[in-house]
Order: C-alpha cells, then structure tokens, then sequence
C-alpha cells in the first residue's frame, strides 16, 4: 500500500514538472527575444557614435554582451574573417541558425533576426539605422505575442501536465 502511494505521488509529480518544463520554453523564448533585440540596440548605438567597421564592432559588442545574442555576434564576426565567407548576408544568416540553434526562438524569430544581415553593412548609416528600427519593431512584436503565448498555452501545459499526472494515477488505482 505505501509503495502503490510512493509511485502515485511520484507520477503526480513527474506529469507536473514535464508540463512545466514544456511551459518553460515559454520563458526561454521571451527572455531570448529581450536579450536579441537589447544586443541590437546595443550595436545600433555602438554603430551610430563610434563608426568602425563592422566586423570591429562586432567583436567589441559580443564580448560586452553575453548569452546567445553575443555568440551571434562573435559567431558572425568570425565567419566574416574566414577568406571564403564575402557575403556578409550570408554570414550573419549562418551565424543567426548557428546561435539560435537549439533555444526556443521559432522560425519566424530567426529569419527576421537573420533578415537583419540583408542591409546591414551594404549601405548607408540611415539606411542601416531604418533596418534596425524595422527589425526591432518586428522582433518586439514577436516579443509581445510570446508573452501572450506564455499566458494562455504556458499556464494549458502546466495544468495538461497535472491532469495527465492525475489521469494515470486513477487508472493505476
């Protein structure tokens, strides 16, 4: 008898976890938003007073940024150094698959985040600063349905978690 509870509590407590661990990934993608879009803020900046090359400003700003926005940037930074790599569209496009890999951003996330390479680099300062503003908004944007997300199927994978917990701990009674 104490043993069949033991395993109850312990399915109970295992549905809970798996379903807060499915409802984390909500928080992941939110914090993994805030910080992209503060990094590029960051090297918006960085770009507008200090005007050294972008592969420079790059480095600089990944090293002051850390987590996967500031991988980004050294990852980029890196594949533009590489003799081959010309096209900096390409590189930063590498870099955003290559950083974002395994985090919670969805696909939209990445390619808006690597549409960001498409100007960035090829012409004028207004042009460049346009771009950014345009991504940041996008990305803001992705930002707040994500906050959504993690209100209404966070709180359904947290509560589905349980319930299905609860389901096989009846059936096992």
């Amino acid at each position: 008898m104490l043993f069949k509870l033991i395993l109850c509590i312990i399915i109970l407590l295992a549905g809970a976890g798996i379903g807060r661990l499915k409802a984390k990934t909500f928080d992941n993608r939110i914090f993994h938003l805030q910080e992209l879009i503060t990094t590029l803020k960051v090297l918006e900046s960085e770009m507008k007073y200090r005007l050294d090359p972008l592969p420079e400003l790059l480095v600089r700003v990944g090293g002051i940024k850390e987590g996967l926005s500031g991988i980004l940037l050294k990852t980029a930074a890196e594949l533009l150094k590489d003799p081959v790599s010309s096209n900096f569209s390409k590189c930063w496009e590498k870099a955003v698959e290559s950083a974002y890999r395994d985090s919670a951003l969805t696909k939209e996330d990445k390619r808006i985040a690597a549409d960001l390479g498409i100007e960035l680099g090829k012409t004028d300062l207004e042009s460049q600063y346009s771009m950014f503003q345009r991504t940041s908004t996008l990305l803001e944007a992705q930002a707040a349905e994500a906050i959504e997300d993690k209100k209404t199927k966070g709180k359904m994978f947290k509560s589905l978690g349980t319930a299905i917990g609860v389901l096989i701990v009846i059936l096992l009674i």
